[in-house]
């Protein structure tokens, strides 16, 4: 099994600490507007989209990421739309108006 990775983001310092003997949770520092999302939905999408990279997600990536929008209130991802990089904002956007 792979251990998860466990990350909180922070507008406080850096750190790691360790639970037990293996586990640890990772504090990444971040600015605050990655931290105004509205939506949940979205904020785990934009970070996964950051993480992923501009460019590589795959239509089954983004496919999903479709799916679990329609979950996402519109005016949440109009809001959070505006706070994401461009590229991010234009997968959210197109998204929205695919439904």
């Amino acid at each position: 099994q792979v251990p998860m990775k466990v990350v909180f983001l922070t507008d406080g310092s850096p750190r790691i600490i360790k639970v037990g003997k293996k586990a640890t949770i990772h504090f990444r520092k971040t600015i605050a507007k990655h931290l105004a999302f509205k939506g949940d939905i979205t904020t785990l999408v934009v970070f996964a989209l950051k993480e992923i990279g501009k460019g590589n997600a795959t239509e089954a990536e983004l496919k999903r990421i479709k799916e679990v929008l329609a979950y996402e209130k519109n005016e949440n991802i109009a809001k959070d739309a505006t706070l994401a990089p461009e590229w991010i904002a234009e997968i959210l956007l197109k998204n929205k108006e695919d439904e």
